[in-house]
């Protein structure tokens, strides 16, 4: 008998399935970041999943910027790619059929984070530059039976995330600031 190591590898592989299972049962769809970069076409239509469903959709062209600009590796590698947030997600209810190219009624960009997870620079940079807005799901306690995993999301825009963190950093900059950070 085997068992896994329990990795942030894992962990993180672990948040994704959450994050996925809850769009099917909420009428989103889903498509990485890598799937974006390696499928870029010149009609901007990209197949996004919901459960078992794959759903074409045609990415507006009032967005297409930044939409390239966030399907850009961070690490400006084509053979291991990083990117800055992990999904384009889209409002695609729960239908039975879907039709041969559908356009969103709402787009957002989805950042997972699992236990104490917390965004890299890159993002917080990425999100002053945003105007979709994004999903920031937060998975405690992920090694846990289904039963007991707890997830919340907030969904706000760049600048809203960007105001939130100003105001954490005013109220933690007074305790730092006397400290022996030695």
């Amino acid at each position: 008998m085997s068992r896994p190591r329990i990795t942030n590898a894992l962990k993180g592989s672990l948040g994704e399935i959450y994050y996925k299972e809850y769009c099917d049962q909420r009428g989103w769809a889903y498509i990485s970041l890598e799937n974006l970069y390696f499928m870029k076409n010149d009609e901007w239509v990209f197949t996004f999943k919901k459960g078992f469903n794959r759903i074409r959709v045609k990415i507006p062209q009032n967005i297409r910027n930044e939409v390239e600009a966030m399907m850009k590796p961070t690490n400006n590698s084509s053979q291991n790619p990083s990117f800055v947030f992990d999904f384009l997600a889209c409002r695609v209810g729960t239908r039975k059929k879907y039709f041969p190219v559908n356009y969103p009624e709402e787009l957002c960009w989805v950042e997972i984070k699992t236990g104490r997870g917390t965004l890299s620079d890159s993002q917080v940079f990425a999100m002053s530059q945003i105007t979709l807005k994004l999903a920031i799901f937060q998975i405690d306690a992920v090694l846990e039976s289904p039963f007991e995993v707890n997830m919340i999301y907030l969904i706000k825009s760049g600048k809203e995330w960007m105001a939130e963190f100003e105001v954490l950093e005013r109220q933690l900059a007074p305790r730092f600031e006397n400290a022996d950070l030695r």
